[in-house]
């Protein structure tokens, strides 16, 4: 995907996770997404690991969840990378969400 905002970043396009519900990204012109960076973050309550192999990534990647965003289905590259994530990983990443919006009873 295309980051809006972000044209000169060398990194694009770069993966997402998509986190927007199945049945709105069907209806919807844009989608809900979370950037993925490969390289090593430091410690962030609302940046999820994610292990070489899962949804398709070659290699240990960061989910930078204060970043979620609304982009344009036009800016989707091709894909998916593969199957979807684990619903565990997906868990981790809804709760890292919540977290870095200032909510503070997420586990």
């Amino acid at each position: 995907m295309k980051i809006p905002n972000q044209p000169d970043d060398p990194h694009q396009p770069r993966p997402a996770i998509i986190v927007s519900r199945d049945m709105r990204n069907q209806m919807a012109p844009d989608i809900m997404v979370v950037p993925v960076f490969g390289e090593p973050s430091g410690y962030n309550d609302s940046f999820v690991t994610i292990e070489a192999g899962e949804g398709g990534l070659t290699k240990e990647s960061t989910a930078k969840c204060d970043q979620v965003t609304t982009i344009s289905k036009k800016l989707l590259g091709k894909g998916p990378l593969a199957d979807r994530i684990s619903p565990s990983l997906m868990r981790q990443i809804h709760h890292a969400i919540r977290r870095a919006m200032g909510e503070t009873r997420v586990p």
